[in-house]
């Protein structure tokens, strides 16, 4: 998969998209001795920033018209094609703007995302 899509719509695919997992608690305290204690309810993809080094100018507009949570479909290594609901934890960088063939280009466009779901 040479994409990623965000609500169905399909995007080129993001630099080096390494998806990571962490673990999930609730019911934290801290006891008298002063441990911390927590109940683990499961997992969910950590934080994640997405980067390209080019972004054709209607693939960038999709991403800037992303508002609250949004569908990303991409490939985990271990569970194939997943999709998650996400919120952009960051603004959508871009630095420099230019025209290939008379199209436009975005270059080092970058922003993150914060996975919702969470999977026992």
């Amino acid at each position: 998969m040479n994409y990623i899509k965000i609500d169905g719509y399909s995007i080129v695919n993001s630099n080096a998209l390494t998806p990571g997992r962490e673990d999930v608690y609730a019911g934290e305290y801290t006891n008298a001795n002063g441990e911390l204690i927590a109940d683990l309810i499961g997992w969910k993809y950590s934080d994640l920033t997405l980067s390209w080094d080019t972004l054709p100018q209607v693939q960038l507009e999709k991403i800037l018209t992303t508002s609250g949570a949004f569908e990303l479909t991409f490939i985990d290594p271990v569970e194939g094609e997943t999709t998650e609901s996400v919120i952009r934890a960051s603004a959508v960088s871009t630095k420099t703007r230019y025209t290939n063939n008379g199209n436009i280009v975005w270059k080092d466009v970058s922003f993150s995302v914060r996975f919702l779901n969470v999977h026992s």
